[in-house]
């Protein structure tokens, strides 16, 4: 039975889709976001961003924490799936299991002067990291989770059997375990390590089982995120350490152990990659230990995913440890257990099934369970079973944007009056089996324009349509609908199906088909199909994997693309590499050569590069419609052989390469700098089947940030950013203020300039464009906002006979819902 406030939220979520399908205010379609995926552990919550193009992370700010992060970005060429120019759009979603990692939404802007920029707004001030991902799409922003607690009696003074969660004392908060025995440890047995003089290696007891422990532990450490930092320099010498809360009920302090003032010198390492398929595998053995009832072995494997590094699988180890005990009749040890759970993991799913389980052992006080042997489960009062629960999050935007352009004070031309939507609906069930998730994001744009042009009308976008089922069982997973994939030579979003296989913790199997898409405003590409398989395996170390793929696609019976590749993937703690090679057996040509790295040095300077040698569009056979007047595939057979429909799909397909630096800094946590370079050449086409050559050309950038935060109220930031770009045609000079101030609880104002100096080579003309912005932001609790960015352009072109004054402006008001 779905719990109260379940079944609210899913009459709140099927009135939403009801509104989104019966109304001409329904969203913004798709997007340069192609993924999102929030991980929780125990002390932080993992959020990776996918994009539909590489990316190269310039930089963030504020440095650790604030209520909106703001990362600055550069994208390529490198697309799947999608044009460019795809970067050059603006964008607002919510991830699936955005409470999480406390996101009230991700917005991405392309569209306004300087670098592209991804905000992540939170509910509340957060401690944050940003890395770049494994492979060059790929954002990761780790979220700090400081648990919540609650306190308070019921109304009348009289005892509930509902839990009232302790209130935080003040204080260090988190130590690190660094071993776990059986006896007593020894003089001998101390960690020899070098420590803060705040810091202490002390002996703490906790009896499980029956068993007392003699736990070996550091601390204390006033967050999280302190707690972290200091385990990954300890991991290389105690790979089994993990970090617990210091207040834990179950345990007691036994003694401090001095620490000798000469000691040995820590081994410095990197923090171990996220242990997520060891865990999985253990997860997999003990519910299957739980099947059959063997719920001691069960207790002991779900113990063992606890001590692990921070990992998805830590709230359900911890809620099925739970569980067991109660069925194996440990009634205390289970209450401990609960409760442990609500003091680490309160904000999650799980949440309000443990406080159901909780109240009724508190309310049946002195109750045992049936002998394990039974394999039956103790009743419980009030609550549903595990298999039961179901997360519904919906996430509604609406917005209406208007542009004006005038030209030299002629009648103003309105480019633009419509109204934007968004909708995303995500569902998740998890059993001690199955993990059933399935997302909808959907689209409308509702033109108030009365005109006839192509681009005028409304639109209705699907981005999102798939169902996903996860077997622990047996290691296999499958997703089907619409959705996206940028690994194993797929191109991004299509129609179809993909299977995973995970045969251990080092070696996966996949296979997909299906068609592309590439606009979701249209129906599916009905002339292609494609059918790959991919291996990506990890032989050496967990930081480093390997994959190959094969994939085939066809567009109207002929080969489109016929593509072999291989992957490499490595991601440290301070380096991290990604490089793919794509070549297609059908052309005989290279796809594409990519390669992205980043590297953490000494004094704080952080390097990254890119290295990009590609055709584009992406080597296919379907290029040969660029430029052509004909409207589809089947009509160019027509006229064309395939041999010279091939040579067409090459003369289309230009050979570009990308060389990208960058260089930044944190001078404080209040001030850092940030320096981007980057180089890019296209060759030269011929002509060809009634197509035009076009000429080879270059582009080139250089960039530089300042960024400050906190300098006048705690919050606020200031970027200062200059940027000088050249081409074939133009040199653009540019300078940008951008800031932000937060005003009480709820209001959020940034106003910011640009200024351009343009140098026109094609007539030796200049031009001077200067572009006011504001934006405004009010919070109306945690569940709703509404927001204001307007904007306008002015400039000046000196031009030989006459100058030209061009005027610009728009306005963007909406409001967002999350529930």
């Amino acid at each position: 039975m779905i719990s109260i406030s379940t079944s609210t939220r899913l009459a709140a979520a099927i009135v939403t889709l009801s509104f989104f399908l019966f109304t001409a205010g329904a969203l913004a379609g798709p997007g340069f976001i192609a993924e999102t995926q929030v991980t929780r552990g125990s002390v932080y919550a993992e959020v990776g961003i996918r994009f539909r193009c590489g990316v190269q992370y310039l930089g963030h700010d504020p440095s650790a924490a604030s209520d909106v992060l703001r990362i600055r970005l550069e994208t390529t060429s490198v697309c799947t799936g999608a044009a460019p120019s795809i970067a050059d759009i603006r964008e607002l979603i919510r991830p699936m299991s955005a409470d999480d990692a406390s996101i009230e939404s991700i917005e991405y802007d392309g569209e306004s002067p300087g670098n592209k920029t991804l905000r992540i707004n939170f509910s509340k001030t957060t401690r944050f990291d940003v890395r770049p991902g494994p492979d060059g799409n790929t954002l990761l922003v780790r979220v700090f989770v400081e648990p919540a607690a609650e306190s308070g009696a019921s109304a009348d003074g009289a005892a509930s059997t509902r839990l009232q969660r302790r209130p935080v004392v003040p204080g260090p908060d988190y130590v690190i375990n660094l071993e776990s025995w059986q006896r007593p440890p020894a003089t001998a047995d101390m960690p020899k390590i070098e420590l803060p003089a705040d810091k202490r290696v002390f002996i703490s007891a906790a009896e499980i089982d029956g068993t007392t422990w003699y736990r070996v532990r550091v601390g204390n450490y006033a967050s999280a995120e302190e707690a972290a930092r200091a385990l990954a320099e300890l991991r290389a010498r105690y790979p089994g350490a993990w970090i617990d809360r210091a207040d834990s009920a179950i345990e007691s302090r036994v003694a401090d152990v001095p620490v000798a003032a000469a000691v040995e010198q820590p081994v410095p390492a990197a923090a171990s990659d996220e242990t997520t398929a060891k865990a999985q595998e253990l997860m997999d053995d003990a519910r299957r230990a739980m099947t059959v009832g063997e719920l001691s072995r069960a207790v002991q494997i779900y113990t063992k995913v606890l001590q692990m590094p921070p990992n998805e699988h830590q709230p359900d180890a911890q809620e099925f440890l739970a569980l067991a005990r109660e069925r194996n009749g440990q009634i205390a040890h289970a209450k401990a257990e609960y409760q442990r759970y609500l003091e680490v993991y309160p904000d999650e799913e799980g949440a309000e099934r443990v406080e159901q389980r909780l109240a009724a052992l508190l309310a049946t006080a002195g109750a045992r369970a049936p002998n394990a042997g039974t394999g039956t489960a103790a009743p419980v009062r009030g609550g549903s079973s595990l298999t039961d629960g179901w997360s519904i999050r919906t996430f509604l935007s609406q917005y209406y944007r208007r542009d004006v352009n005038q030209v030299n004070d002629q009648e103003e031309i309105v480019s633009q009056s419509s109204v934007y939507s968004d909708v995303s609906l995500d569902a998740r069930r998890r059993g001690e089996r199955f993990d059933f998730s399935a997302r909808l994001t959907a689209g409308y744009r509702s033109n108030l324009m009365e005109d006839e042009r192509p681009s005028s009308g409304n639109d209705l976008r699907l981005s999102y349509a798939y169902a996903d089922l996860a077997d622990a069982r047996t290691g296999l997973r499958g997703r089907i609908g619409r959705q996206t994939r940028n690994t194993g030579g797929v191109l991004g979003r299509f129609d179809g199906l993909n299977l995973t296989y995970a045969l251990n913790d080092r070696l996966r199997f996949e296979a997909v088909a299906g068609r592309p898409v590439y606009s979701t405003a249209r129906d599916p590409d009905d002339s292609r199909a494609f059918q790959g398989i991919s291996t990506t395996f990890a032989p050496f170390d967990n930081n480093l994997d390997f994959g190959l793929f094969y994939l085939e696609q066809e567009i109207d019976g002929l080969t489109d693309r016929q593509a072999v590749g291989a992957e490499l993937r490595y991601f440290g703690d301070n380096q991290s590499l990604w490089s793919i090679v794509d070549y297609d057996v059908e052309f005989e040509e290279l796809g594409s050569l990519f390669v992205q790295g980043s590297w953490r040095l000494p004094a704080n300077f952080t390097v990254t590069g890119v290295v990009d040698r590609r055709r584009s569009p992406f080597l296919s056979l379907g290029n040969a419609l660029v430029g052509q007047q004909l409207e589809s595939f089947e009509e160019l057979r027509l006229f064309f052989t395939e041999e010279e429909i091939r040579q067409f799909a090459l003369d289309r397909s230009a050979a570009t390469t990308t060389f990208t630096f960058g260089l930044s800094r944190p001078f404080s946590p209040k001030l850092s700098m940030n320096f981007n370079a980057s180089l890019s050449s296209i060759d030269a086409t011929p002509e060809s089947g009634g197509v035009a050559a076009t000429p080879d050309s270059e582009y080139s950038y250089y960039s530089a940030d300042v960024v400050a935060s906190s300098l006048f109220t705690e919050g606020d930031v200031g970027i200062l950013g200059f940027r000088y770009a050249v081409s074939g045609t133009t040199d653009v000079y540019s300078t940008t203020i951008d800031t932000r101030f937060p005003i009480g609880r709820g209001w959020r104002i940034s106003p910011r300039l640009r200024v351009d100096y343009r140098e026109i080579n094609t007539d030796q003309s200049t031009q001077w464009i200067y572009t006011p912005g504001l934006r405004v932001q009010y919070r109306i609790g945690r569940r709703a906002r509404c927001e204001l960015q307007t904007g306008k352009q002015f400039s000046t072109r000196e031009m030989a006979k006459s100058d030209q004054d061009r005027e610009s402006w728009f306005v963007n008001l909406g409001y967002q819902l999350f529930f």
